[in-house]
C-alpha cells in the first residue's frame, strides 16, 4: 500500500511535465525597424526613425526661410541672405504608425527646440554698381529661442529593391514665438525605407 500512496503523485508530476514539454515555445519578439533620410519642399529636414509594432519613435532636425510680407525683397537667397527670415528646429516625437496597403501612415507629436530670426520694418537699399549682382535691402529683425510642440503626419510608400522609400509629410512646431508650417517630400532609406510595413509588426 506503501508504493501505491507515491505512485499518483508521481504520476501527476509526469504528466504536467510531459504537457509542458508539448505546448509551443513562445514566438520570439519581432525587431523594430530603423530607418532614416531628408525632406525637401518650403523647408529642408534630416530625420532618423524607429517603428515597433505601431509605436514610432521620430528625430528630426529642420530649416526653414521664408522673404517678408512688405517691402523689397530678392529671389536671390545667396546674395540677400539678409532679407529672409528663418528658423532651426531639433526635435524628439513618438508617435503612432499604422499600415495601410504595403505603405504606412503616421502621426507624431513631441517636444522640441527652434531658434530663428524674424524679419521687422524695412529699413534701407544699398544699390549695387556690378551688372553682375543685386541690390542689398536691410530690414530690423529679432532673434528668437522657444520650446515648442512639433507636430508631424505623413504617409511612406512601399520602398525600392535598393531600400528607398518616398513619402509625403506635414510639419508644425507650435511654440509661443513663431510657429512655422512645413509641406515635405520625404525620402526614406534603411529598414523603414526598404518596406515600411512588413517590420516591426
Amino acid at each position: 500500500m506503501m508504493r501505491f500512496r507515491y505512485l499518483l503523485p508521481a504520476l501527476l508530476l509526469s504528466l504536467a511535465a510531459r504537457a509542458q514539454s508539448a505546448a509551443p515555445l513562445p514566438a520570439p519578439a519581432s525587431p523594430g525597424a530603423w530607418g532614416g533620410g531628408i525632406g525637401i519642399g518650403n523647408g529642408l529636414e534630416i530625420h532618423a526613425d524607429y517603428l515597433k509594432g505601431h509605436l514610432l519613435l521620430v528625430g528630426r532636425s529642420r530649416y526653414k526661410w521664408w522673404g517678408p510680407q512688405e517691402g523689397p525683397g530678392s529671389s536671390n537667397l545667396l546674395q540677400n541672405f539678409n532679407t529672409r527670415s528663418r528658423q532651426t528646429e531639433v526635435a524628439a516625437l513618438a508617435g503612432y504608425g499604422l499600415p495601410v496597403g504595403r505603405g504606412l501612415a503616421y502621426a507624431a507629436a513631441g517636444v522640441g527646440y527652434v531658434a530663428g530670426r524674424e524679419l521687422g520694418a524695412y529699413r534701407y537699399t544699398i544699390r549695387s554698381n556690378n551688372f553682375f549682382s543685386n541690390d542689398t535691402h536691410y530690414y530690423a529683425y529679432r532673434s528668437y529661442q522657444a520650446i515648442g510642440v512639433p507636430l508631424e503626419v505623413g504617409l511612406l510608400t512601399p520602398g525600392t529593391k535598393r531600400g528607398l522609400g518616398i513619402g509625403l509629410a506635414f510639419q508644425t512646431n507650435l511654440n509661443p514665438e513663431k510657429s512655422v508650417y512645413c509641406l515635405l517630400l520625404t525620402f526614406w532609406g534603411g529598414q523603414l525605407g526598404a518596406s515600411p510595413s512588413g517590420h516591426g509588426n
